[in-house]
This record gives structure tokens, sequence and C-alpha cells, in this order.
């Protein structure tokens, strides 16, 4: 059977997504107990680690805007999965903490060089009626990663080794797969390589959208980076955090792949809210019975519906903000997102260690509930796009 050149696009950019992001960005706080007892490390430690490898992610995410704009997609793409791939390998080798954070860093930079091109991809190689499915099948990937990195834990058992060594073939996978589907004069030559005034950036509509990616991401690092810690803390089984994150990529991927259908039939601003209340809500709710698997379980699948349904409609927003130059309009978004993935650790951490778990949970679910209250512009409330 031929796939169509939307699915093609689309799952490239699943597997790239299911390597870096999902893996290499976000399966980080299933380890965290594992690292704490193996290394002894302390929680405000591990939460520098996950904001170092954000701010590595920042960085990439600058880089990776001048090289679309210049060879396009497919050169950061597949630098991303074989950044992913090398760390990997270097954080399952590692015999000490030095190494350990080479390692989870490297793999945590190498997303920034998997999203923000697909934005490139999809309009120059997908048709515009499929451009929103096909972006909402990228954004995927993300889930998915949680579910191969938690089966991947599963398996395993104590042999956390292992897991990271699957990681790094998954990255090698992905690589391959964006090489074959990402031709490098997919892109074409640049429209307009004037580079865009401060006022292209930062405007109405823009703010709006940058706002709310900065409340998300701030709850959404804090959750990723400890939230499994935090059940097994409270006296839950080993096996919950992997099957919190099971449940999360499961739950997530099941709902944010239909993003491009809810966004065509519901528009942008209803669903964004209650998806953005959805990720707050489900941080709060391991404040409510820590001591329950049920309420872990249940947190991290609502968290999963939301946390990927809000980045599959920011996708989407930005695209029509940005419309002229969608890397470069993304790769905007992607930078505040890396803050809010520097910031969300960090304060976890520190509040977490100096004051209380509980004040952790509270102040970093608040920013998402704030983002709620911010509506998109009028310009941006989405168009149907009819099938046939």
């Amino acid at each position: 059977m031929r796939l169509s050149q939307t699915s093609r696009v689309g799952l490239a950019g699943l597997l790239a997504l299911v390597a870096t992001y999902g893996i290499g960005r976000q399966a980080y706080g299933l380890f965290v107990p594992t690292f704490r007892d193996e290394f002894g490390l302390s929680l405000d430690v591990l939460g520098f680690y996950a904001s170092a490898a954000q701010a590595g992610y920042l960085v990439t995410t600058v880089v990776t805007g001048v090289l679309t704009a210049r060879f396009g997609p497919r050169l950061p793409v597949v630098s991303g999965c074989l950044l992913l791939a090398v760390g990997a390998a270097i954080a399952a080798s590692a015999p000490g903490p030095i190494l350990l954070a080479v390692g989870i860093i490297a793999a945590g930079t190498s997303a920034g060089g998997a999203w923000a091109p697909f934005s490139d991809a999809v309009d120059k190689q997908v048709p515009l009626s499929g451009s929103r499915r096909a972006l909402a099948l990228v954004n995927a990937g993300s889930p998915v990663g949680l579910v191969v990195a938690s089966g991947l834990v599963l398996l395993g058992g104590d042999q956390w080794r292992a897991a990271w060594w699957g990681f790094a073939v998954i990255g090698l996978v992905a690589a391959a797969g964006a090489w074959r589907v990402l031709t490098p004069g997919a892109v074409g030559p640049s429209l307009d390589r004037a580079r865009p005034r401060l006022g292209w950036f930062l405007n109405r509509r823009s703010v709006r959208l940058l706002a709310v990616t900065l409340g998300v991401s701030v709850t959404s690092g804090a959750y990723f980076a400890y939230a499994p810690d935090t059940a097994q803390d409270n006296g839950l089984a080993a096996w919950t955090g992997p099957a919190m994150w099971a449940a999360l990529g499961i739950a997530g991927a099941a709902v944010g792949v239909f993003g491009g259908g809810i966004a065509n039939r519901y528009g942008l601003r209803g669903p964004l809210a209650v998806m953005l209340v959805l990720v707050g809500g489900s941080t709060l709710m391991l404040l409510v019975a820590p001591g329950s698997v049920v309420v872990a379980l249940g947190s991290a699948a609502l968290f999963g519906v939301g946390f990927t349904t809000v980045f599959a409609l920011v996708v989407m927003w930005s695209q029509h903000v940005f419309h002229d130059r969608p890397t470069t309009g993304f790769t905007l978004a992607i930078v505040v997102v890396a803050a809010g993935f520097v910031v969300g650790p960090s304060l976890f951490g520190v509040l977490a260690t100096h004051v209380d778990r509980s004040v952790a949970l509270l102040a970093t679910a608040v920013p998402a509930v704030l983002a709620a209250l911010v509506s998109p512009s009028r310009h941006d409330r989405f168009k149907r796009h009819r099938p046939g």
C-alpha cells in the first residue's frame, strides 16, 4: 500500500519525535528515582540536570531555525535524531554522575532539531487539506515515545542501562526515516531572505500565543521531571512510574492524533482552554490522594490528553500567526517552550527540596491554569477544512 504524502511526512515526524521528544526530552522523569539511588543525587541536582538539557534544547532550536532556512528540514532533523542516539549511548555507559549528565543533556538537546523543521516540511510537502492532520500526527510522536520508553523500562526492570541502549537504536532508526522522507530540495528557495523585524515576532497575535506556550511549558516541564518520583515518594511501587508514562502516552496519542480534526470541528479557543485546564488540574491531582495508584494513573492519562492536544493546537496556531515563515515563527515558539521547561523543573526541585513537595506541585500547576485565561486573537479562530 502506497502512503499519501500527508502520511509519509506525518509518520517521519512522528518517528523523529518518538526519539527526540518522547524519549530524549520527556522520558527523563522515569529514571529520577533510579538516578537518585544509583548515583546518590539529590532532587535539586536532578532538577538542574533536566534544566540544563532544556537549555541545550533552546540553543539547538535557534540553530535549527537558521539551518532549516538555508538547507531545508532534513539536515537538522537527521542531526537531532543522531544526537539522541549518541546521548543515549553515553548515558547507558556512564560510570558516574558527570558522564550521566553529559548523556542526559545531549539527549534532551536533540529535540531542538526535530520539531520546528516539520512546519516547513508540512507547508511545502503536504497538501493544504492534509496539513492539520500531518501536524497532529507529527505532534503525536511525543506521547508515543513515552509509551515506547515505558515499555522498555518495564521489560528491562532494574536494567535501566539496557533501556537507554534501546533508545540509542531508536534514534538511529528515526534518523534513517527522516533522511529518506525529507529531501533537501523539498522546501525550495526562500521567498524572502530579508530578516523579519521585531514587530513580525512580537505583535498582538504572537504575544498571546507565546504567553500560552510559556504557561503550559512551565507546568509540563515540572510534571515530566518529577511526576513519577512524586508518586513513588509517597510509597507507591517502582512500577508506578513507567505505568504512569504508559498511561500518559497512550491517552495522549489516542486523543492528540486527532488534534487536527478537533481544530477543524471546534476551532481553537474552546479546546485550547479545556486542555490547559487538564494540564494544570492533572498536576494538582497528585495532591489529592498521593498514595493512590488510581489517582496517579488518572493524573498521567489526563495530563497526556491535555499536553499532547495543547501542543498540537499550538503548532497549528503558530502556522496561522507566522504563515509566511512557518519554521522561523515556530522556532520562536519553541524557544519559549524551552524556557518554560528550564524554569519548571528547577522551580519544582528547589521548592520540593527546601520547602515542601506539595507547595512545589501547587506552584508549578498555576501557570497552565492561568494560560487558559488567555484568548487567541479573533484572526486565529481557525476556518474549517472540509473533506473533499
